[in-house]
């Protein structure tokens, strides 16, 4: 079961175990102060959830999941994670539709990502459809 959300966190569920420092080091970049001209920063408000009983669990998997509370997304750290940081998001909102849609984000645009969807100023597919052709967020054009 997924727990219950802190504050205004989003759950960051780990589904990868094969090392552990990698772990660390992928929480440490999805949630540092990354500098930029937007707005002052104070690094993404996520809440990690380490379950071995998630090791391996899909996309597709972690949307059926039973939870304790309302969840519209989730974020995770899958294999890819482990392997160049970028944090996997996962649309759980019933509402728009798009339950299970995916992508991808670098590490220094996972704050305002999450920002955004804790005081509900943009939605999913904003990020979604903003996302470069291989899947991944890095951020609006300018």
């Amino acid at each position: 079961m997924l727990p219950r959300v802190v504050r205004f966190d989003l759950l960051f569920v780990r589904t990868d175990y094969s090392n552990d420092e990698a772990w660390r080091n992928a929480l440490a970049a999805a949630t540092a102060v990354h500098p930029s001209n937007d707005f002052e920063r104070c690094g993404a408000a996520l809440q990690p959830v380490e379950s071995p009983e998630l090791s391996g669990l899909t996309s597709a998997q972690l949307v059926g999941l039973p939870r304790e509370d309302y969840l519209a997304e989730l974020a995770v750290a899958d294999a890819q994670t482990m392997r160049d940081q970028t944090v996997l998001f996962v649309d759980l909102n019933e509402l728009n539709k798009q339950v299970g849609r995916t992508f991808r984000a670098i590490p220094s645009q996972v704050e305002p990502i999450v920002a955004n969807f804790s005081i509900a100023n943009m939605d999913f597919h904003e990020f979604a459809d903003n996302a470069d052709p291989d899947g991944v967020f890095r951020g609006f054009a300018r």
